[in-house]
């Protein structure tokens, strides 16, 4: 169960037979309190227990303890029986020896749940137990227990049990049992029971019904987030995509999702990037996510009584992309670079491939954005279409972020930061691109990527008044910081 503390002495008091008469086990539910209880109270009277303390599990007491069916081992549940008769009852019966056990042991679950009164007629049991009697009581409230009681017990708290131990049992019983699993599947189920085992197992039992325990069952019968949403969300957060991250929302719901705990997911992960910027020291970019975690942790709060679902956390959205991030100077070029139009807002060209305009330009004419090679229309009109195709959010964001360098038997696509390239840089993403430009264009084509220094601007027009730059918007910029925050790496 994952209580050593408990555990070890616990079998240090059995081998040295020094038990206390009253142990009171603490802690969450689920964490194994009632059946640690059980597993010492046949260890107490086992007939032959091993030398580290543990009951045999063999013995016509283990056997009888283990079926429910020994009478010396009395089990009282004080949320249904909470009143003082029940309690004049066990004072009274206890004065009886043990009937076929060497001790009696009284179990008193949620033993909070006990009247004042009920208390008082225990107290009095508690002050001078029969030799052959031990109380073990357990409660997930101990501080509603009456500080007369806790004084005459031995305290022991149960913490929640780690997610890889939760993980670790559940594939120990399906393995037993014979249930097809993934681990994945279990990691999320340990994840979801916030360390209690009996919430884990009940999970388990649930799902195993429908013939293999998979990611994709679990959450869809928890309600639960896939971990790529939670990915992509955040990453459409950090780039500031509004559109993107609204139509998550908007398609989550349409999936039932159970959006606190969607937003429960989206701070853990933020957390874990923040604590990482923490311990490399970044103390800057720690406070920018800080910044929309907070955002998103009122967000949850207006979870719990929107009259619109979702509303708090398209709020929560807005907010954070919405909000005005001064560009560092040091990331605005010295000199303008010349931009032209692209696939969603702009055609990016890379600013190595403009030659230097050499006719002279008079005072009252527009000035003329210089020619430059560009791919052909079809180029164009494919990767517009083959967006239109790609269903990975991660991979579609950052391909509206690039542009079509060249075109012919191979196509070559720019992107402008290392972080982007990293999206489509892979085989996976490059063997998906290769089929798809091929099926649109009606050849066969190789992919090619690479880093190209690309501004993304609005629709800039071919001529611009004279003494004017084009106006480009900071998601370039956006985008270098995401890039910074998650240290280029693809999470």
């Amino acid at each position: 169960m994952d209580q050593n503390h408990i555990t070890q002495t616990f079998r240090n008091a059995l081998r040295k037979h020094a038990l206390n008469h009253a142990y009171l086990f603490a802690g969450p539910r689920g964490t194994g309190k009632t059946s640690a209880a059980r597993i010492i109270a046949r260890a107490i009277n086992c007939l032959n227990p091993a030398e580290d303390g543990e009951p045999c599990n063999e013995c016509d007491i283990c056997r009888d303890a283990l079926a429910g069916r020994l009478v010396d081992l009395i089990e009282i549940d004080a949320a249904s029986n909470r009143g003082i008769d029940e309690m004049r009852d066990l004072k009274e019966k206890i004065n009886f020896t043990p009937s076929r056990a060497k001790f009696k042991i009284y179990v008193i679950d949620e033993v909070h749940m006990l009247t004042k009164e009920a208390f008082n007629a225990l107290l009095k049991t508690l002050e001078e137990p029969p030799a052959y009697a031990y109380f073990i009581l357990a409660t997930t409230e101990a501080h509603k227990v009456p500080e007369t009681i806790l004084s005459r017990c031995q305290r022991f708290d149960f913490h929640r049990i780690g997610t890889e131990a939760i993980a670790k049992h559940l594939e120990d019983i399906a393995t037993r049992e014979g249930i097809k699993f993934e681990e994945k599947a279990l990691e999320l189920i340990a994840k979801q029971s916030l360390g209690g085992m009996r919430d884990a197992l009940g999970m388990l039992e649930q799902l195993s019904s429908s013939g293999e325990v998979t990611s994709a069952i679990v959450a869809e019968n928890l309600g639960l987030t896939r971990p790529a949403a939670v990915e992509d969300f955040v990453f459409a957060l950090l780039f500031r995509k509004m559109p993107e991250a609204l139509e998550t929302i908007i398609n989550l719901v349409g999936e039932g999702v159970n959006l606190l705990q969607f937003n429960k997911a989206i701070l853990a992960r933020l957390r874990e990037i923040m604590l990482e910027k923490v311990s490399q020291n970044k103390i800057g970019e720690a406070k920018n996510i800080l910044t929309i975690i907070e955002e998103f942790t009122r967000a949850g709060d207006g979870l719990k009584s929107a009259v619109i679902p979702q509303l708090p956390l398209e709020m929560a959205v807005i907010a954070v992309c919405a909000a005005d991030i001064e560009i560092p100077k040091a990331a605005i070029p010295a000199t303008p670079k010349v931009v032209v139009a692209s696939v969603s807002s702009a055609e990016k060209i890379p600013t190595t491939s403009i030659p230097a305009p050499t006719p002279p330009v008079e005072k009252s004419s527009p000035v003329v954005a210089p020619k430059v090679s560009q791919p052909s229309e079809d180029a164009k009109q494919a990767l517009l279409t083959v967006l239109g195709k790609i269903k990975k959010p991660a991979l579609k964001m950052a391909l509206r972020e690039s542009s079509i360098i060249a075109a012919n038997g191979e196509v070559v696509i720019g992107v402008g930061s290392d972080f982007l390239l990293a999206k489509i840089d892979n085989a996976e993403a490059l063997g998906e691109l290769a089929i798809l430009f091929s099926e649109v264009l009606g050849r066969s084509v190789s992919i090619k990527v690479q880093r190209s220094e690309i501004e993304i601007a609005s629709a800039v027009p071919a001529v611009a008044p004279n003494n004017s730059q084009p106006k480009t918007l900071k998601r370039a910029s956006l985008a270098e910081e995401a890039e910074s925050l998650f240290d280029g790496d693809d999470y």
